[in-house]
């Protein structure tokens, strides 16, 4: 019963492991689908780092968003349907840090060595602009890139808890 207590109260230094950290991965189709499930993991990550309702809600509007991106990055580099999402959370006290990867399908790995990156269209750097300055409103760091030689995207978001 203890356990259970613990896991909905912010980490304190006593709990800590690995560094302060708590790592959990999450590989999921680039489908826009299976972003709730992605959602489902980021709210229950948020709850376990002591974040109210409303914080937990503006997480879950960012990681919508990060995933969206990174599901049109695989979509435009790989074609729809193919890659996967890779979302890798690392919870520490008063903290919780997301990144979202878009990843190439298996056997698109290894041709990427020669993989060139297709152009993005105007239209789609608007739409990709219009969804970061979004996400900066709900979480309080991010970090984009996106890899010039595969297409792969990177997002880094940090939300930390506010008393």
């Amino acid at each position: 019963m203890r356990e259970n207590r613990l896991r909905h109260q912010p980490a304190t230094p006593g709990q800590e492991a690995h560094g302060g950290a708590y790592l959990t991965e999450l590989k999921l189709p680039a489908i826009a689908d299976y972003i709730v499930v992605a959602k489902r993991a980021a709210s229950s990550l948020g709850l376990v780092v002591g974040f109210s309702l409303q914080e937990i809600d503006d997480l879950n509007i960012a990681i919508t968003q990060a995933c969206e991106n990174a599901c049109a990055a695989a979509a435009q580099q790989w074609g729809s349907g193919n890659g996967q999402l890779k979302l890798i959370f690392k919870s520490r006290p008063r903290r919780l840090e997301v990144e979202v990867r878009s990843v190439p399908p298996r056997a698109v790995e290894q041709q990427q060595q020669q993989a060139v990156r297709k152009p993005h269209r105007e239209m789609e750097l608007d739409y990709e602009t219009i969804g970061l300055n979004m996400i900066r409103l709900f979480v309080d760091e991010l970090r984009y890139q996106v890899d010039d030689q595969t297409g792969s995207m990177r997002m880094r978001m940090v939300k930390y808890l506010i008393e």
